[in-house]
């Protein structure tokens, strides 16, 4: 890419710097799915730190005009200015993404002199939320949708048996071997999670893993706090779960049988009280409202054994008194007959905003 200077179009200077942006994060991704590639850790974390520079860049130079990205010597924001100039100006929504790259760029510095232990299952947790808040990125700020560009869809596969980042940090923060310098850079991971959660976003820094194909585990800031502050090491084990992604509740004698317990029934699947229902109507809907229409709405959806389940007060007397519960796929049905009010968080509508106002 030619040198920018501020005698460059605006948009010229946001296509370029986007276009390599991608090219970057494509071989970031293509490199570290090889198979053999020394120094995989270490070269993926340089090209994805290239590849948000470049995209916090064209953030700069297309949606902040006021900011100078140019020096006066010829070069460029460095990498930290970059994300703070551009967390300052999408505050909330971008604080997980903020503390991701500031991370990784930890790591990018540091990685040669201070961390001689193996990280490379908790970088690659980073790595891979990285890509996916670039992905989200790119698309909010630039309509590229660069999951249509590739269709690449990895199993882990290996000569090891899979343990996920949430697994390592317990076990490796729990060691007494380990150095100072991840010591360190676990506590960054710690008070980044903290600070995250302090504010109320539950979005992780780190992306956890598993064999599965039909969902992706989700950490969530607490999580990684109370794994890195574990101090009972444990063994990470293979399990195998018969797994039933959705399923309804049904009268038909020749359906699977599945046997499940009253507790279990209620604290995993019918876990809505008809108090709950109405407090998350309220946020989620903005033309909600508590009367004879939303009553009706209620009776037509509880005679659906799939959504409401009474559960008796004695459980002897089935007829008697009792409560009902529901499940949460409640709030989808609602939102067919209600308005859901706008995230002030998502990025997508930020972005979606900011357009309406330049135009």
């Amino acid at each position: 890419m030619s040198a920018l200077s501020d005698k460059q179009p605006a948009a010229t200077i946001e296509s370029s710097l986007v276009r390599n942006s991608k090219s970057a994060m494509f071989a970031a991704v293509e490199i570290h799915n090889k198979p053999i590639f020394p120094y995989r850790y270490e070269v993926c974390t340089l090209l994805v730190v290239n590849a948000w520079e470049l995209a916090l860049k064209a953030y700069i130079a297309g949606k902040m005009p006021s900011v100078r990205l140019v020096r006066e010597d010829g070069t460029t924001k460095p990498f930290p200015e970059c994300v703070a100039c551009v967390a300052s100006d999408l505050g909330k929504p971008f604080e997980a993404t903020r503390y991701n790259l500031e991370i990784l760029y930890e790591y990018r510095n540091r990685v040669a002199h201070f961390y001689p232990d193996d990280l490379d299952v908790v970088v690659l947790g980073l790595l891979k939320c990285s890509v996916l808040f670039f992905t989200e990125f790119i698309e909010a700020f630039f309509g590229e949708r660069i999951y249509e560009e590739v269709n690449l869809i990895l199993l882990p596969i290996g000569f090891t048996k899979p343990v996920s980042p949430l697994d390592f940090i317990s076990n490796r923060s729990a060691a007494k071997d380990c150095s100072e310098g991840v010591r360190a850079f676990l506590r960054m991971i710690t008070k980044s999670s903290e600070a995250l959660q302090a504010q109320g976003i539950d979005e992780s820094v780190v992306v956890n893993y598993s064999m599965a194909l039909f969902n992706e585990s989700r950490i969530k800031n607490a999580d990684l706090i109370a794994a890195i502050n574990n101090s009972t090491p444990s063994e990470s084990i293979l399990v195998v779960h018969n797994v039933l992604a959705r399923a309804n509740f049904t009268t038909d004698p020749s359906a699977k049988q599945i046997r499940l317990s009253e507790e279990s029934i209620f604290s995993t699947i019918f876990t809505e009280t008809y108090g709950d229902v109405l407090a998350t109507s309220r946020r989620m809907f903005g033309d909600f409202s508590q009367n004879a229409r939303f009553n009706r709405i209620m009776q037509g959806l509880k005679k659906d054994p799939n959504l409401r389940k009474r559960r008796a007060l004695d459980p002897k007397s089935p007829d008697g008194y009792g409560k009902d519960f529901y499940h949460k796929r409640i709030y989808d049905e609602l939102a067919k007959h209600y308005t859901l009010r706008p995230d002030p968080n998502s990025i997508a509508q930020i972005a979606s905003a900011s357009i309406k106002n330049a135009s």
